[in-house]
């Protein structure tokens, strides 16, 4: 299956430039390409061959040339091109190849920018190839710095300072400055902990900071005026983006801008070159697209469609145009467009928001949408009180209710299951409806989509109030006649793969599990994973301080209780989720006796890239769940249609 993402709108509002990408690889490494569509409609173009791995197009100011990065010249590693609006030869404009992110336009259009992780020495290769290559832990780092190339003269400058990791950045409007968020180590722990916003001066190379902040300042937008820095940031104990925050640069606390939005804003932009700002935000199970203006009032911007916007959306120079990868439960992801209204308040129902109609400007999969099955929207009661969302996929077909249930739990947990295309190797709803196997998909209490309580709800009780929330799906499925209280599953990916492992260690109702990705010992994986502060979001102390929480709501304590079949999977290269979680809980159920398979993904970290192992996974997911829950089972020759389209 082919996938659409990183859309990027011309200035003038006329084209439409995205990457399309398999949602796997067969070789060492990706191949995607580079396409143009009319916004007005009409065949898409391939702008690039699709030989190499091709992405992040990004139109000149001027509308003129389309800038990318490519692997062409060394596979694997990047370098910046650009092409003329209408195709061409591809002008390689920067001499260096390596590991390059986040390519950006000057607004004057004098500059290309990107972050780059500092290469290999010479010294260090000829130490590596002489395998004289030990590492010292948290000294030898390869921080990620700031380029920027002058187009005209193809000079390159590394302009960040030294020992300073950027993971964002935002140009100035005066195409003199920009914003950096920064910390001081490149490990990805920090952005759970204290990280800062710089501001760099390009022609002088001042460097000053501005503002520290617990977590990371996420998607940097200037004011029009320059005055202004908006970015995402937390609200509560939970270090998660989920509030868009305004400082002056100049000095000054940080105020938010959303505080009574009652879902998670998942991306920030500009509108109009930061005369106001423009939000993707998931309310419940469906995204919704907003302006946001600097004193916090917030518009719809695009019409009030079910479904999700995979990524953040682009618009022309005008604000009148704009796109966006979308997709719901029953269509697969595509690029999508609209004319933006007017003026239409948050706060009015039926102000003309219903009559502007999305565009759809691809249609990559039309045989996937044609056997997808139907998905609908749930809600229900878990604890007096509290209401709980969800998703349901249901068979299509002359199968009849009560079906056998499989209850998928995502992973975050700071995430959700939204109205969107649920069909890959890590999303296997709909290739078990496609067997005749319901599947609830439920967002319970630490997901995303219901604001900053509903996310914050874990702290001190980690798979407490949630797993009572699954628990409660299932029972409200059973009691409307939907679910077969005989052929129940449970399964999930990372911390739902660590919910399932809790789950088989507390009720024997559910006659098989899979575990994907996931962890076993809450104390064991905050020393192995990558991400160890993130405990804190949920945790008062660290498991050095006060071992005894975490202990409590390890599945590995109560790995004795366990009596359901379960089928445990793990990447081999997991530096999120440490490979001996998986290796912790099957060692344990082996050595008692208890029904368990375990299988490794040699290369795999913790989303899976290879084609083969992606089937391999997802075949024995609907084998497993289908010998155990009593449904039809695949052919091991044949892939699901998601990944058979590949």
């Amino acid at each position: 299956m082919r996938r659409p993402s990183d859309v990027h709108m011309s200035p003038d509002g006329e084209l439409v430039a995205y990457v399309v990408r398999p949602v796997s690889r067969e070789g060492e490494h990706w191949e995607s390409s580079i396409w143009v569509v009319p916004f007005a409609g009409g065949e898409p173009r391939q702008f690039t061959s699709g030989l190499w791995h091709d992405e992040q197009p990004r139109w000149s100011p001027d509308g003129r040339l389309l800038a990318f990065l490519s692997d062409r010249a060394e596979r694997g590693k990047a370098s910046v091109y650009v092409m003329p609006r209408d195709g061409g030869e591809a002008i390689r404009v920067f001499e260096q190849s390596g590991e390059i992110a986040e390519l950006r336009w000057s607004p004057d259009g004098r500059y290309l920018s990107f972050l780059m992780v500092e290469p290999e020495t010479e010294e260090e290769k000829q130490r590596r190839e002489r395998r004289d290559d030990a590492r010292v832990w948290d000294t030898d780092w390869k921080f990620r710095r700031l380029w920027i190339v002058e187009l005209a003269t193809r000079q390159a400058r590394l302009v960040s300072p030294e020992r300073v990791q950027v993971w964002g950045y935002a140009w100035a409007p005066d195409s003199r400055r920009v914003a950096l968020a920064i910390s001081w180590s490149p490990r990805v722990d920090d952005l759970y902990r204290e990280t800062a916003v710089a501001e760099l001066q390009v022609e002088e190379g001042s460097f000053r900071e501005l503002f520290r902040m617990r977590g990371l300042a996420e998607d940097l937008v200037w004011s029009a005026d320059g005055e202004w820095l908006a970015y995402r940031g937390p609200a509560g104990r939970v270090v998660h983006g989920e509030y868009v925050f305004r400082r002056r640069v100049d000095g000054g606390e940080a105020e938010c801008l959303t505080p009574s939005y009652p879902g998670t804003v998942e991306h920030l932009g500009a509108y109009r070159g930061g005369e106001q700002l423009v939000i993707v935000g998931y309310e419940g199970v469906n995204a919704r697209v907003y302006r946001l203006g600097w004193d916090g009032e917030r518009r719809l911007l695009c019409p009030r469609v079910e479904g999700s916007w995979h990524g953040p959306v682009s618009g022309s120079a005008d604000g009148e145009r704009w796109a966006g990868v979308w997709s719901d439960g029953e269509h697969v992801p595509d690029v999508w467009g609209w004319r933006a209204p007017h003026d239409i308040s948050h706060s009015e129902p039926g102000n003309g928001a219903e009559s502007v109609d999305l565009l759809r400007l691809t249609q990559l999969h039309p045989e996937i949408e044609a056997k997808l099955c139907p998905v609908r929207a749930l809600e229900w009661e878990s604890d007096p009180g509290v209401q709980v969302q969800g998703l349901l996929v249901l068979p299509r077909g002359e199968v009849r209710p009560p079906y056998p249930l499989v209850v998928q739990i995502h992973g975050g947990p700071t995430s959700l299951w939204a109205n969107e295309f649920a069909g890959s190797w890590h999303d296997w709803a709909q290739p078990l409806a496609s067997r005749g196997c319901a599947v609830l998909l439920p967002n319970p209490r630490g997901s995303t989509g219901r604001g900053t309580e509903w996310v914050n709800a874990l702290f001190g009780d980690v798979a407490g109030g949630e797993f009572r929330d699954v628990l409660a799906g299932v029972d409200f499925l059973v009691a409307q006649g939907l679910a077969d209280p005989e052929r129940l599953g449970v399964s999930g990916w990372s911390w739902g793969g660590y919910l399932t492992a809790w789950t088989v260690t507390q009720t024997n109702r559910f006659r098989a599990a899979f575990m994907g990705a996931g962890l076993c010992n809450l104390i064991s994986d905050n020393n192995l994973g990558d991400i160890p502060s993130a405990n804190l979001s949920y945790f008062a102390h660290t498991p050095s301080e006060d071992p005894e929480p975490y202990w409590e709501r390890s599945p590995i304590r109560y790995v004795a209780r366990v009596s359901t079949p379960i089928l445990i999977a793990h990447g081999e290269e997991d530096e999120r989720v440490s490979p001996c979680e998986s290796i912790q809980f099957y060692r344990a159920l082996q050595l008692l006796g208890k029904p368990a398979t375990l299988v490794t993904y040699p290369r795999e970290k913790h989303g899976f890239e290879e084609r083969q192992h992606q089937r391999d996974l997802l075949m024995r997911i609907l084998a497993w769940f289908a010998e155990h829950l009593d449904f039809p089972a695949p052919e091991r020759t044949a892939a699901p249609a998601s990944l058979a389209a590949q």
